[in-house]
């Protein structure tokens, strides 16, 4: 086990001393050794409430292996080796002596396992006091540091009953789990858009679900994790509305300008105010819904807010879903336009009486992974004021990267057949009340078929209402700080998306934060490797609370898994920048390679029918040697590695080929060739339910990344797809001379993977995608001219 901790303040130790009073242990560096020790090791067991108590979770800890906590302690010591030290601490962080380290040499597991320590044994209560410190500022074998783990033990349960004012409270830079989660005020308000997207002639009212601390009764205000969720009231079967792939290829007649495919500007129609009856400051409606995100109940506790909203339409709110569409945008800008007091919202949907989000400090994050984190980052390119920060999670920048790729209909990965009208289909919640459906049901209906009509399956062409749906174009309004987190096997909401957007805020003078994690479409927040909760503690206590802790300063700008060695996480300056100990080495395809052949017939779509393969089975086979489809790919190999490398970056292909026909399917897969027990793409989980999120309040499981138990022959390192019709944009044609040669240049998805002396990088050339693009029947041969063909790589040093 390997406990990474990016996020551990270590401040002087005046303000050490300063902390340690502040959360009530004992804090005088000239005090007795024997009596604050045995005060600090008592607190260190809040669920033991008398002394009786106390003493027989003392004799449970072991010292040494002569004696435990409870006789040490009533030696009256003056004194602690350090050894003796970190072998109750490793015991307090809830390792077993004997079975996790030995008890004759704890500091051996404390390396191992990357916890910190003191450098020396304590020979003093200041020596004391500063190793207590930073044992609470240390991460436990249930994830959270060790001061979360006391208070999820009752340490603070008493906190605000001393204080007139209930207030949050600051240790290690990070704010504490000082309110009861248990008694969030739930309830729900309607806010007033601009927008009419069911085109009924009024303004959408868009339902919010508020859940926030109790002591904002009390006249405290707090800040917002705003949480744009469209799945939030339910989602909708989809297998009707699924697309069966495509059998045919078209032919592409003619292209577009680029001007023809720039979407104008947005054009909101000046409708009505709903008129005011009366205000109120308590909502009518209970939030029956549960929070749904462990990384926001993780916060509730800490005395932030927590919003959902499902957006424009979704039950209980108007409107229809735009899928990416500026209306969607605008419903999350509402919301936080109504946190910040600049917009109004109801108690009811008919009514007329108002209320203001008055517990609110007007300082809003956005949260959440995929959509969620899709629409975060749309809200962000509005630079609508208040939002301070947005931490997006596998979040979409250009939703063409998601259902096109290239000039080619593409499904995310795992979603074959989806497209923009099965996610609107999905997430039309609406329809879940009956009485509200019976009212729109055939606008809805005409409003979908134009969302069918204007995704174009047909061409797959870059259009005005893709470039509608493109956040990155707005990059430059950016003002809320960034913090973007992507797997860099996901190929669901693929890494382009959030390299891309990194690319396109690196010169903005806001602070922006990258990390990459080796899954799929997964969350991190509950890996146990890594402290991503105690980090975004700090990024938001900063951003929402202004403390400065040098939020900032402490985390490493990029934060890389990686994929050889288990548990490991990497610090870097930036991202493939050439000027941050970054090359790009070109490599000719016939001189650099080993190809048997330069041509191949795809014959993928019979063989994935003979075989019977679904998507899965696709994706290993096509990049497994001598497997059924050897015949439909060209395989081309580098020798075998002689010292460590790191891709790094977005490869690059240039390729001269013919075809025998006048369009055709271009897939591309740079792949790591070598028998590997390689990791799994899906955290397995390590600890059920054992990451405790507030006092007696929810848990959820705790999970790790682990090599998989047998080896594989190979693995994919990343990949991309073009229709050989649009070889420079996907809003250009060019018409293909059957048997000819021709050029086209081809972006695959970026990438950090690590590459271990002795495997191979493998080139995989082939045709239609049976997992992600759609499905020809004609066979196309295509024949490559290596020697006029290049791939550029892009290495860390």
């Amino acid at each position: 086990m390997k406990l990474n901790q990016f996020a551990r303040l270590t401040p002087e130790f005046s303000q050490q001393l300063t902390e340690l009073a502040r959360i009530g242990l004992p804090a005088d560096p000239k005090g007795n050794f024997a009596d604050t020790a045995a005060a600090m090791y008592a607190a260190f067991f809040p669920e033991a409430y008398q002394p009786a108590a106390k003493q027989d979770k003392f004799a449970q800890i072991a010292v040494d292996s002569r004696q435990n906590l409870a006789e040490w302690l009533a030696s009256g010591p003056a004194q602690m080796t350090r050894r003796d030290f970190y072998n109750v601490a490793l015991q307090l962080l809830g390792f077993e002596a004997f079975i996790d380290f030995d008890l004759a040499d704890p500091l051996a597991y404390l390396a191992a396992t990357k916890l910190p320590s003191v450098d020396h044994d304590l020979l003093d209560t200041a020596d004391f006091l500063k190793a207590s410190y930073l044992l609470l500022a240390t991460r436990t074998k249930h994830l959270v540091n060790f001061l979360d783990d006391l208070a999820n033990r009752g340490f603070f349960k008493n906190f605000q009953s001393s204080s007139k004012q209930p207030k949050p409270l600051l240790f290690n830079g990070k704010v504490q789990q000082v309110f009861d989660a248990r008694q969030a005020i739930r309830e729900v308000v309607w806010i007033e858009s601009d927008v009419d997207s069911d085109h009924d002639g009024k303004r959408d009212l868009l339902e919010a679900t508020i859940y926030r601390p109790k002591a904002t009764e009390q006249g405290l205000k707090v800040p917002v994790l705003f949480t744009a969720n469209p799945y939030f009231h339910g989602t909708n079967d989809v297998t009707a509305a699924t697309h069966v792939p495509e059998t045919v290829l078209a032919v592409k007649s003619h292209g577009a300008s680029k001007a023809e495919v720039t979407a104008g500007p947005v054009q909101i129609d000046d409708l009505p105010k709903r008129a005011v009856t009366g205000e109120a400051t308590e909502a009518e409606a209970y939030a029956e819904e549960n929070s749904m995100y462990a990384f926001n109940d993780y916060f509730l506790a800490r005395g932030f807010a927590v919003v959902y909203s499902a957006g424009v339409g979704t039950r209980y709110s108007d409107g229809f879903r735009t899928i990416g569409g500026p209306e969607e945008t605008a419903g999350a800008v509402a919301v936080i336009e109504w946190l910040t007091g600049k917009r109004r919202a109801f108690t009811n949907r008919t009514a007329g009486v108002a209320i203001k989000a008055w517990w609110s400090t007007g300082k809003v994050a956005m949260t959440g992974k995929s959509y969620l984190a899709t629409l975060a980052i749309a809200a962000a390119t509005t630079g609508v004021e208040g939002l301070k920060t947005i931490i997006a999670d596998a979040g979409i920048s250009s939703w063409y990267d998601y259902y096109r790729e290239n000039g080619l209909v593409v499904a995310p990965g795992g979603f074959q057949g989806e497209d923009a009208d099965v996610l609107a289909v999905d997430t039309f919640s609406r329809q879940k009340s009956g009485g509200d459906m019976i009212r729109i049901k055939s606008a809805w209906e005409r409003h979908l078929a134009a969302i069918t009509r204007d995704q174009d399956r047909t061409t797959g062409a870059y259009t005005a209402w893709w470039d509608a749906r493109n956040y990155r174009k707005n990059a430059a309004n950016v003002k809320a700080d960034v913090v973007l987190i992507q797997g860099l096997n996901d190929w669901n909401v693929k890494p382009k998306n959030a390299i891309r957007f990194w690319q396109a805020i690196a010169d903005l003078p806001i602070q922006k934060k990258l990390i990459l994690h080796q899954g799929q479409h997964v969350y991190v927040h509950n890996v146990r490797s890594l402290d991503f909760l105690d980090m975004m503690n700090l990024w938001l206590t900063h951003e929402l609370l202004g403390v400065a802790n040098d939020a900032a300063g402490a985390l490493p700008n990029v934060i890389v898994q990686d994929n050889v060695t288990p548990q490991s996480w990497s610090a870097y300056t930036d991202f493939a920048n050439p000027e941050a100990e970054h090359v790009t080495t070109e490599v000719n395809l016939k001189n650099d390679f080993e190809a048997a052949t330069d041509q191949f017939t795809d014959h993928a779509t019979a063989t994935f029918k003979a075989q019977h393969d679904t998507s899965a089975s696709f994706e290993k086979a096509i990049i497994t040697p001598n497997s059924a489809y050897a015949n439909s790919r060209l395989w081309l190999t580098q020798p075998v590695l002689d010292r460590d490398r790191v891709l790094e970056g977005i490869p690059h292909l240039e390729l001269t080929l013919a075809v025998d026909a006048p369009t055709g399917i271009l897939s591309v897969r740079l792949v790591d060739l070598g028998e590997a027990k390689r990791f799994g793409e899906t955290a397995a989980t390590v600890a059920p339910n054992d990451l405790q999120l507030g006092f007696d309040f929810k848990t959820t499981d705790i999970v790790e990344f682990k090599p998989a138990a047998k080896t594989t022959p190979s693995k994919l390192i990343t990949l991309g797809h073009i229709n050989l019709q649009n070889p420079k944009n996907a809003y250009e044609v060019q018409q293909i001379t059957p048997g000819q040669f021709f050029h086209v240049s081809l972006d695959l998805q970026p990438t950090h993977y690590h590459l271990p002396t002795g495997r191979q990088l493998a080139l995989i050339i082939h045709g239609a995608d049976m997992a992600q693009t759609i499905r020809p029947t004609k066979t196309t041969h295509y024949q490559v001219d290596l020697a006029k063909s290049t791939l550029t790589l892009p290495f860390r040093l």
